[in-house]
């Protein structure tokens, strides 16, 4: 019996309280939105049909927040269809634009919105847009392949097959508040309190700064895999694990063009153990890295390895310093700083890595219809500079998703052309 069925009232997690809070300061600010491109004769009814109850088999997807006291309520996801053939290619993308960047209010919205959108005879876009207090990047992954998946069956003339968990976000909510309570959890909690507060005056004298829109633009950079391979070895010639390296370089570069106290926190996968991978939720949590100007780039590697390594171990409670965090909220976006890295040979198989990356190529479904990823313009975050980064088929994808009002793209490219150059070189 999953954690679900045992309860209706499990608490939230600590990654959805975080994010619940931060949805009534900037409620434009914790949003996930994916396009697809169908190309290929789909019967729509089929693939509604495939989508409502492959969805609504889980309920994380159902959920909605009532406000104080915190309560989930459940409600089936509807698929909109939606016929925008006349429009021009530049008129569809500033409806996407649009429709994905409107707010969600978490009472009485549907929190994973999903469109399927006519854009030509035997074309059309699937549009995601799912509030990050009920699902992470993978999780949107894994139903994407599940829908798909069941939509095949039925044109085949096969019945549904629901494919439910055996162990879900609710199995999850209980295991990390055993975790909380136990004397491990205990000494981690003590450990990220202390890390904090260290840092608390000095984010108290940050906070008063002039806050602005939330409003970005992304740089989009991509390593070969000859130079991905470069800075793996060097990573591994330095003792440390390439992520560790990946977020040394990128404090560094930040350090040099800010010259100023910043915050920077990473983005944590909860999917640690075995039974958890193939959670659906939102199953991460932001760890900060302490920031030091004047260090030696041997010093800064293996500090930032050691934090890195112990945030892994205690990622049950780990912390953050910003929006997300339990200090720093009323940070200004140019303070706070964000890095995220998804391994996709790791986490993803098949169409699942189509659906995270960036302009994929087309990959046939079957013999009629293909489908690929498709970019959407604009985004918001709350933070500074946000940097996703995915590795697959030997590259490293890296996107510089940054505050529009804090930084121009030309200072972006620089950023960006000193963070490859550290990658490379190191701190020279």
């Amino acid at each position: 019996m999953s954690g679900w069925e045992q309860s209706a009232d499990v608490p939230l997690s600590i990654t959805e309280r975080s994010i619940y809070n931060l949805h009534y300061r900037k409620a434009l600010a914790d949003m996930i939105a994916r396009t697809i491109n169908i190309k290929g004769p789909l019967q729509v009814d089929l693939f509604r049909e495939a989508v409502h109850r492959t969805v609504n088999t889980y309920p994380i997807f159902r959920c909605r927040y009532t406000r104080e006291p915190v309560r989930r309520i459940f409600v089936d996801v509807e698929l909109d269809i939606i016929d925008i053939r006349d429009l021009s290619d530049a008129h569809i993308m500033s409806f996407l634009t649009q429709y994905s960047n409107a707010p969600m209010a978490l009472q009485s919205d549907q929190l994973l919105g999903l469109s399927l959108i006519r854009t030509g005879e035997a074309e059309y876009i699937l549009l995601t847009k799912c509030h990050h207090i009920i699902a992470d990047g993978i999780s949107l992954a894994l139903l994407l392949e599940l829908a798909l998946t069941a939509y095949l069956d039925l044109e085949r003339g096969a019945s549904f097959r629901s494919q439910p968990e055996t162990i879900d976000f609710a199995d999850y909510v209980n295991f990390e508040n055993n975790y909380i309570h136990s004397q491990r959890g205990q000494k981690a909690l003590q450990y990220w309190r202390d890390k904090l507060n260290r840092q608390r005056n000095a984010v108290e004298v940050a906070s008063v700064g002039k806050m602005v829109s939330l409003y970005c633009e992304d740089l989009a950079y991509t390593l070969e895999p000859r130079e991905f391979l470069h800075i793996k070895e060097r990573a591994r010639a330095a003792g440390v694990s390439h992520f560790a390296y990946l977020c040394a370089a990128f404090q560094q570069a930040l350090y040099e063009l800010l010259q100023k106290e910043f915050w920077m926190n990473v983005s944590l996968s909860l999917r640690i153990k075995k039974e958890h991978r193939q959670i659906f939720g939102p199953m991460f949590r932001l760890a900060n890295l302490a920031v030091v100007g004047e260090e030696d780039w041997a010093e800064k590697l293996q500090r930032l390895s050691r934090e890195i390594q112990y945030a892994v171990r205690t990622v049950y409670v780990a912390d953050s310093i910003g929006p997300h965090g339990i200090i720093g909220n009323n940070l200004p976006a140019p303070c706070t700083y964000l890095v995220n890295y998804l391994q996709t040979e790791v986490h993803q198989e098949g169409l699942q890595a189509a659906y995270n990356a960036a302009g994929s190529e087309w990959i046939a479904i079957n013999e009629k219809i293909k489908i690929r990823s498709l970019d959407l313009p604009a985004r918001i975050s709350p933070y500074g500079i946000y940097l996703s980064l995915a590795a697959y088929d030997g590259y490293l994808h890296s996107n510089f998703v940054y505050n529009a009002n804090c930084f121009s793209r030309d200072t972006l490219q620089k950023l960006s052309e000193r963070w490859r150059y550290v990658l490379m070189q190191g701190n020279k």
